[in-house]
């Protein structure tokens, strides 16, 4: 990292002269003249920016301890001003705030911040840093409850813990998770641990601990299974202080959870997790449109994020437990999986389409850069725009903004201990800049900024937002404290022993001898710096450089095995064609035919659009030839049930009310073909909608010859589906198998989050009360060859 010292220095140094500030503009309580900010990364401190708009023109008064002092920073049209007074026996500030941004939710333009005792402080040399790090302690302060609810459960819940955010009364695993280790487990341990310890959860008939995953698509879990990432917060903590509670219950929830989710979730094949990605849980918003409404497409997807996630959960047991839990291998088949050459990829689709899509998203690429170590260049190649970095590149068209065209800060401040980690100067100094200008603007660290203009909201119809922004968003709140502390501070803890390595980030917001005092600990800032490092940059004004192509369409047709694809796109798009995940043809136009299709083999099709960024790619189109002995269904009334009722309403005939733990199915097959077979349920589950709820239903598949040999197990995940009246294919088990040889499927009761104590309250749909709610409708299992 400090290999290029010299260089940095001239570089964080180096930008344009700095001017004396008029007095009137800037003066300090004792006249002496402010400063204007230099170069910065993203124009945001005196340089234009990459749109060629004006960046922020900061000036401030001396930092020198006076009883007054106060600075004006402009940023484009809009000032921010400071005024502050200090008391002189103990040092605090109060900090008075003004800024003519126009705030979300008619919110006042003005606010004042009181340091109070025992508060960590910063004296960066900077006035407007000063209050924005005591404003991260206030937002974070104001989160600070003794009681949280959440209209989904049926009362308010007594706990001494951190909300959300303003707009957020609940703790949420995956927020907790990450403010903790962002910045929480140093700011207040003992509330942190609460607010973790309440994410964790017996079972209803008193199994052992697990981490909760909070409501979520097609039912929550295992459609996602980041609830892993508790593992980063609990950890945190335990590096701050000894927490005796927490460590028993972490040791017991993570070794628990870690079995239920390698039982439901693992895929040994490549081993890798399934699970949406890690934070980006709005379908439409990262994944294509035709997911929207089928869910499970997400459950079979395996996410960069989320398996970084169960990584560090893995890596948590070994380091707490001293056992082998598997981490080197999962690290291994990520680097593998997701790393392209040049970026990480977000996500793999599911097995008929595993190709890796290319996306990236940044609080994935930030968390390989930091967990694995392997390509620290990955975030060079991650494009970062005037106001700050979006969480997924490129952008989708049509679509609403939120996590799509969103500038995320806590994501942003995983960047910037990324770019420190990566030794990385331009990436650092550009998360520092977006973190200061949004906090600085809005008076408040918001949920989201969106990316072309860093505003809170942006009124553009029918794709207006951010749809939600939160003011004091725990997660924004603890990444600008995460930022000073250990990505400028390099604050860092083992056993409770606080120490630091600090560089100084080029720019304007931090002077050589700047401070931070936590406690006892003081940490200071000489002149050592990050090498000058690189980014890819982007023009907001132009479309093109932000957004993806459309999502393209594909009918198939063709006779045999000769397939033809029609497809549908964007009219200046070429389109690239890949079959069973294998890229087979690149910059086609709307009609294809395949020149060599794989003979008695099932080949399944998905199509990307390409103009100067690609799109997501189309939904999996397979071509089963002409041979029906290809699908293999046994019917409703060919089922051999126990437990349930037969039942012909919602549209066919079907066994319903099925999965309880007495409950079996059994469907026996003779396969036609020899070779890849997959297995998938016909079902129906109305227990809730599409975007929420605990009811994604859970069973177990076990193929068996006629012996009784077990060929295959593993999970089917059959999601929420909004209604009753709706039928869908559930996941899919791989199996190889003989034609000719007779098999049986066999499906048993399963595990859902219904399952948990924590959610006995839950009354937002099916799932609360004393016992487990996994019951689906099953209209007939199938067996698809493949090859």
């Amino acid at each position: 990292m400090r290999a290029l010292l010299l260089t940095s220095l001239l570089f964080a140094c180096g930008g344009k002269a700095t001017d004396t500030a008029a007095p009137s503009e800037a003066a300090g309580a004792d006249g002496t003249e402010g400063v204007d900010g230099g170069d910065g990364a993203d124009g945001m401190d005196g340089s234009d920016g990459a749109d060629g708009s004006d960046g922020a023109d900061g000036s401030d008064g001396s930092d020198g301890g006076d009883p007054g002092l106060s600075g004006r920073w402009d940023f484009g049209e809009d000032t921010v001003t400071v005024d502050i007074t200090e008391d002189p026996s103990t040092g605090l500030r109060s900090y008075a705030l003004t800024t003519t941004h126009p705030l979300r939710d008619g919110a006042p333009g003005d606010r004042t911040v009181q340091e109070q005792p025992g508060d960590p402080l910063l004296r960066s040399g900077v006035l407007l840093t000063d209050a924005l790090f005591a404003m991260a302690v206030d937002d974070a302060r104001l989160n600070a409850v003794s009681e949280i609810s959440d209209g989904a459960f049926a009362a308010p819940v007594a706990c001494d813990c951190y909300q959300t955010g303003a707009l957020w009364s609940w703790v949420w695993t995956r927020d907790i998770a990450y403010a903790t280790e962002l910045g929480l487990a140093w700011l207040d341990p003992d509330r942190a641990a609460s607010s973790l310890l309440f994410k964790l959860s017996a079972e209803k008939d008193g199994g052992g601990l697990q981490i909760v995953q909070d409501t979520g698509t097609g039912g929550s879990w295992p459609v996602s299974t980041d609830r892993v990432a508790w593992a980063r917060g609990a950890m945190a903590v335990l590096r701050y202080t000894d927490h005796p509670e927490l460590r028993a219950a972490a040791i017991e929830a993570m070794e628990n959870t870690a079995a239920t989710d390698r039982r439901y979730a693992f895929d040994a094949a490549d081993g890798l997790y399934r699970g949406e990605t890690s934070f980006l849980d709005w379908r439409e918003q990262s994944y294509p449109g035709w997911t929207a409404d089928d869910p499970v497409q997400i459950a079979m997807t395996k996410s960069l994020s989320t398996n970084l996630d169960h990584l560090y959960l893995l890596r948590a047991l070994e380091t707490l437990t001293g056992e082998d839990h598997g981490a080197a291998a999962l690290a291994t088949a990520i680097d593998r999986a997701f790393w392209d050459g040049t970026a990480y990829r977000s996500y793999a689709g599911g097995p008929l389409a595993p190709q890796a899509v290319e996306r990236q998203d940044l609080l994935a690429t930030s968390l390989a850069v930091l967990d694995l170590g392997t390509h620290p260049e990955a975030l060079a190649a991650y494009p970062v725009g005037p106001h700050g970095p979006a969480v997924i590149w490129p952008q989708q068209q049509l679509t609403p903004i939120y996590h799509n065209r969103g500038i995320w800060p806590f994501v942003t401040a995983y960047s910037v201990l990324a770019a420190r980690a990566a030794d990385n100067g331009a990436v650092f100094s550009a998360g520092l800049d977006s973190l200061v200008r949004g906090a600085a603007l809005n008076l408040s660290h918001m949920e989201n900024f969106e990316l072309a203009t860093g505003q809170n909201w942006v009124d553009e119809g029918e794709t207006s937002g951010p749809v939600v922004n939160s003011p004091r968003q725990l997660w924004s709140v603890a990444g600008f404290l995460g930022a000073v502390a250990h990505g400028v501070f390099g604050l860092d803890a083992e056993d409770g022993v606080m120490v630091g390595d600090p560089v100084l980030p080029e720019g304007e917001w931090f002077q050589p001898g700047a401070t931070l005092q936590l406690g006892d600990t003081t940490l200071t800032l000489g002149e050592e710096a990050l090498a000058p490092g690189a980014m890819e940059g982007f023009d907001p004004s132009d479309w093109l450089q932000l957004f993806g192509a459309q999502v393209p369409t594909v009918a198939l047709s063709g006779s045999g095995d000769a397939v033809s694809l029609a497809i549908s796109g964007e009219a200046e798009a070429s389109f690239d064609v890949y079959r069973d995940g294998a890229l087979v043809a690149a910059g086609v136009g709307a009609d294809w035919s395949d020149p060599a299709p794989r003979a008695g083999a099932t080949g399944c099709y998905t199509v990307v659009g390409r103009r100067l960024w690609p799109s997501l790619p189309s939904a999996a189109a397979c071509w089963w030839g002409d041979d029906s002995g290809r699908i293999q269904t046994v019917a409703a009334d060919a089922l051999v049930a126990e437990g349930g009722l037969w039942a012909t309403d919602h549209g066919r005939p079907h066994i319903g009310s099925w999965g309880a733990p007495d409950h079996r199915i059994t469907a026996a097959f003779t396969p036609a073909h020899s070779g890849r077979h997959l297995v998938q349920v016909e079902y129906g589950n109305g227990a809730g909608p599409i975007d929420t709820g605990i009811t994604a239903a859970v069973k177990w598949a076990t193929v068996v010859d006629a012996g009784g040999t077990v060929l295959a197990e593993g999970a089917i995940v059959m999601p929420q589906l909004g209604t009753w009246d709706r039928w869908s294919g559930s996941s899919f088990l791989a199996v190889d198998l003989a034609a000719g040889s007779p098999v049986s499927v066999v499906l048993t009761d399963g595990w859902n989050m219904s399952h948990l104590a924590h959610y006995e309250s839950y009354v937002a749909g099916r799932g609360g009360g004393p016992g487990p709610s996994n019951d689906v409708n099953v209209a007939a299992v199938k067996l698809l060859f493949v090859e």
